[in-house]
């Protein structure tokens, strides 16, 4: 036996591969091998372990174990300083043995501990070094027959490449890490089938630890990715899984580390989708569980930053400032240039510009030091809006320009639309050279806007236009107004609101009568643009589409097509084929028809022409103060709750004194909302289009703040006034109380961009009347919406009608069999779709959930929690979704769809303008009746029955000639009854939320 090693299995005198060179080591080709294989020693060298008795051998050994065991659990707290040092002492034994296995195994533990505290030089190098010495020992291994060593070198390799791939996920390489653990995946099988006969039990992952870390990798690849739904999903079931190992001694320290990755995780999702309150409580639950450790002060540091938006910025700065001193101590580099970093940022928001360009630079210095190359970028952008600050263009340029540069080599196309941006901002607050700005600008907002789409999940989607391309298109709209670009700012709002498809439907994945099936994540599809984003998701099956190529008028391109291929060109935008969608509706000739489309962007933007004469452009911001008001108004007096509001509470506001219960009020909010959303020019072309005798259509595609409009009811100004007025002296801007339906009829326009089916053929009309729904009483929360009907209800009676005028589905005897069914659920609705029908009216309860896809409207019909969808249930009912109707195999819609329910047209109010009235344009209807706010019951007047006058117009009109026209007639007779006798039964708050979107004279039936 050789001093602490078994001899190797070939002696040391065959010639060595030339990866191993002149090298001499123990246990290998020592001194000690050469007697034992009875050669002449001389030729062959002396190492410092070949002196060593086997009690010092074994005794350095055993010191060897101790002190990797302490550096772990001091990594595991983070305390970087003592780890190093105990690492450093386990390198000095290591080579003191001459055990290579030793050395990589401190290296590669050395790599991980540099990573966690921010080093990113040494930690790649550290992994870098440990696989090149992996491959050589591997090579000694074999050629020698020497395997003591081979079992923990691979675990060395295992832990070097896990921070490789920590890497190439910071740095937006997703193909990499994912082949990166798709290899360790590989491996261990490998391992676990050759069993403990070969590998000891530290490397068989017999608690399945390393499978768990190896799934958050895949979760930091997911959010990397834009993946946040598949990201959210894992770490719920990592979180458990972790749960179920917490008690284990084995496994106890490795398990507490990665339950506060999952969580860190966790947080980072919900600050990336809005979810602010839900960060905070995971970011607080970590503080608490690691109170007094590194962990809580980085975590701190979120906290701080939060506390400083709530107002306490002494103390906010205060926090950080322990925490940095903290993380200092503690040898976390990193995060002190990150807290440094954070302080920096307070300080500028707060106006100290000198005390934050020192904050910064400290950062600066440690991240050179770390090789922190994103880091670096973000401290150059800070430094640049330092010296812009204090209008230093000089240097806020250099400073700029580094960034760019270093994104633009980088290849992080994220990072390079954030300096551009930073880039583009510098250079209109400098405001020399705008035309350069906004060749900079324009094409970075429509790479931004575009590239949203290369999300798959929707809180992904909306936090980068939360962060990315909404500041973007705020800057570039305010730069737009500087230059008059109107054209240019017009086509933009055009193109904004012409996205609302969604794709990837034509497999349907969702059986009414089956159950749902699993969602694979399909592969990443190589050579995408902005790596960081892209990997799409490609087997889900429904996707936000990006507006389609558009047309601007019959004469006249788009204007924005040049810089569109700019964008494509600077950063790799994918563009794929796609038909040209003209951005008009047809007109009935003799008939003026108005365009109205608004666009959030800061303040609100309202483009508008009219079919007489496409190509001149108007185009007017709404500043956001007016916006707010409008808003402010309008939720006071609506019948939709607030938040913490009952329903009943909401309807007795509604119907106030200073809301909808009297005339005063009313036309109160009616002068407001028109005052401050409808533009003189707008106005005085609306009358005089009125004047020519035949009534005007105006048609609509409201922004998300001004979704809940009943546009209809605004009043007319007669003149505006030159300054602010208070709310009594609003007066003096009108004559009279002429409203937009007294000129005009209303509807709203549907995205251009929502793909359209041809409608099924005709046939008798389906009625979808106040299903009864699962669990739920008939007076609770989501009971009866029309209330206790009998064969003389006004309602009974009109369906009494239709059924002698013909057959209705589903199959009654009389119009009572159709009210509050127990069997109207999803498959009913698709048994009736399935043949040919002329229209669907459906009138019960519609709200907002929020599952997979995002934020979207659902219906509630009489479905159990059993019948698969996406929503979660509510006790034993699930909700239909737009989602549910997307995925599911209903494909066409009747020609006219009626969705009378509270907020049925609210889905131009939600981040992506997706629910069940946009859901069933895509499936063919041409025509959707919905309410722009929640639907008071009839029990909230006595002796009158609004809701069923509602539902009856509705239903007529559907079946007549011009269902607009019909409507907008009918609320026109509702408007001159409120006139002449106000009261709660005959107020606006019943029949003036009714809207049509119409899409029959759009002309477009293509499908994406």
């Amino acid at each position: 036996m050789l001093v602490g090693m078994p001899p190797p299995r070939n002696p040391p005198d065959r010639p060595l591969p030339p990866e191993l060179g002149p090298a001499t080591s123990h246990g290998y080709n020592c001194r000690c091998v050469a007697r034992y294989f009875g050669l002449d020693p001389a030729p062959y060298g002396v190492l410092p372990a070949c002196s060593l008795s086997e009690r010092q051998y074994r005794k350095l050994l055993l010191e060897a174990g101790k002190v990797q065991d302490e550096a772990k659990r001091l990594a595991v707290t983070r305390n970087v300083v003592d780890a190093q040092r105990k690492y450093a002492r386990m390198r000095e034994i290591a080579q003191r043995l001459d055990r290579t296995d030793l050395e990589v195994a401190a290296v590669s533990d050395l790599a991980t501990l540099c990573y966690s505290a921010g080093d990113l030089r040494n930690a790649r190098q550290c992994a870098e070094a440990v696989l090149d010495v992996f491959k050589v020992s591997a090579v000694a291994i074999v050629h020698f027959g020497q395997y003591a060593e081979a079992r923990m070198i691979e675990g060395s390799r295992e832990v070097a490449e896990r921070v490789l791939i920590s890497l190439a996920t910071e740095e937006g390489d997703v193909t990499k890490a994912r082949e990166l653990i798709a290899g360790q995946r590989r491996r261990a099988a490998f391992r676990k089938e050759a069993g403990p006969e070969q590998y000891p039990p530290e490397l068989l992952d017999v608690h399945g630890v390393d499978e768990l870390e190896l799934r958050i990798f895949d979760v930091r690849v997911q959010i990397a990715a834009g993946d946040f739904a598949g990201a959210r999903t894992a770490i719920e079931e990592i979180l458990a899984a972790l749960e179920a190992l917490a008690e284990n001694d084995e496994v106890r320290e490795r398990v507490v580390h990665q339950q506060a990755m999952v969580r860190a995780e966790r947080a980072r999702i919900h600050q990336a989708g809005g979810e602010d309150a839900e960060a905070r409580a995971d970011l607080l639950r970590l503080t608490a569980r690691h109170a007094g450790s590194p962990m809580a002060a980085k975590v701190g540091i979120g906290l701080a930053e939060a506390r400083a938006l709530a107002g306490d910025f002494p103390g906010a700065v205060a926090a950080i400032v322990t925490a940095r001193d903290e993380l200092a101590a503690a040898g976390l580099t990193g995060d002190v240039a990150e807290a440094s970093h954070a302080l920096g940022s307070l300080l500028l928001h707060a106006g100290d510009v000198a005390q934050a360009r020192a904050q910064f630079e400290h950062a600066r210095t440690i991240r050179t030091a770390n090789g922190d190359g994103p880091g670096l970028r973000l401290v150059d952008t800070a430094l640049a809006r330092c010296a812009a600050a204090e209008g230093d263009w000089a240097t806020a340029e250099h400073h700029a320009t580094r960034a760019r540069e270093s994104a633009r080599s980088s290849g992080d196309w994220a990072d390079l639309l954030h300096t551009d941006f930073v880039a583009a901002s510098i250079g209109f607050a400098r405001g020399e050279d705008l035309p350069a700005v906004l060749d900079l600008l324009l094409p970075l907002t429509l790479a931004a806007a575009e590239y949203r789409f290369e999300f798959a999940a929707p809180q992904a989607r909306t936090a980068w236009a939360r962060d990315v391309a909404g500041p973007a298109m705020e800057l570039l709209m305010a730069l737009l107004a500087k230059l008059g670009e109107q054209r240019l700012a017009a086509e933009l709002i055009e193109r904004t609101c012409a996205v609302g498809a969604y794709t990837g439907v034509e497999e349907r994945s969702l059986d009414l009568t089956g159950t749902l099936p699993t969602l694979e994540v399909g592969p990443a599809v190589e050579g995408l643009p902005l790596a960081a984003l892209g990997s799409v998701t490609s087997s889900l099956p429904l996707r936000l589409a990006p507006p389609p190529a558009l047309r601007w008028s019959p004469s006249s391109p788009m204007e924005l097509e040049p810089w569109l291929r700019l964008a494509a060109e600077r950063y790799r935008l994918p563009r794929p084929a796609a038909d040209t969608v003209e951005t008009w509706p047809a007109a009935k000739p003799g008939r003026e028809t108005f365009l109205l489309r608004f666009a959030d962007a800061g303040h609100t933007f309202l483009t508008w022409r009219t079919t007489e004469d496409l190509d001149t452009v108007h185009t007017h911001p709404i500043d956001f103060a007016l916006v707010a008001t409008a808003r402010q108004y309008l939720d006071a007096a609506s019948p939709t709750p607030h938040e913490g509001e009952s329903v009943a509470d909401a309807v007795r506001r509604s119907l106030g004194e200073d809301a909808f219960g009297s005339f005063a009020g009313e036309q109160r909010l009616a002068r407001v909302l028109a005052l401050n959303l409808l533009p003189a020019d707008l106005v005085e072309r609306l009358r005089r289009a009125a004047a020519g005798g035949n009534r005007p259509l105006l048609r609509i595609q409201p922004s998300p703040s001004l979704a809940g409009v009943p546009w209809g009811l605004l009043a007319l100004p007669d003149r505006r006034a030159d300054r602010v007025l208070e709310i009594d002296e609003i007066g003096f801007c009108f004559d009279g109380d002429e409203r937009v339906l007294d000129v005009a009829d209303v509807s709203l326009l549907a995205p251009a961009a929502i793909p359209r089916r041809p409608s099924s053929a005709d046939g008798p009309p389906v009625y979808l009347l106040d299903p009864r729904i699962p669990g739920q009483s008939a007076f609770g929360e989501l009971g009866s919406v029309l209330g206790k009907q009998d064969a003389t209800s006004p309602l009974i009676r009109h369906l009494d009608e239709r059924l002698a005028g013909g057959p209705v589905l589903p199959t009654a005897e009389r119009g009572l069999d159709l009210v509050r069914r127990t069997d109207t659920d999803r498959r009913l609705l698709a048994e009736l779709l399935a043949g040919p029908c002329s229209r669907l009216v459906f009138v019960g309860h519609v709200s907002r959930v929020r599952d997979e896809y995002g934020a979207q409207t659902a219906l509630h019909l009489s479905c159990s929690a059993e019948l698969p969808g996406t929503a979660a249930p509510i006790g034993a009912h699930r909700p239909f979704t737009a989602a549910d109707l997307a995925l599911s195999e209903v494909d066409t819609m009747p020609a006219r769809v009626a969705l009378v329910g509270c907020a049925s047209a609210s889905d131009f109010g939600l981040a992506e303008p997706f629910g069940v009235l946009l859901a069933a344009v895509a499936a063919g209807a041409g025509l959707v009746a919905a309410t722009v706010w929640a639907l008071p019951t009839s029990a909230a007047v006595p002796g009158a029955d609004p809701m069923s006058e509602l539902v009856i117009a509705v239903d007529t009109a559907l079946a007549g000639e011009d269902p607009v026209t019909e409507l907008c007639a009918w609320q026109r007779s509702r408007l001159a009854r409120w006139r002449e006798t106000p009261g709660p039964a005959t107020s606006p708050v019943f029949w003036a939320p009714l809207t049509c979107l119409d899409a029959t004279d759009d002309g477009k039936t293509w499908v994406r």
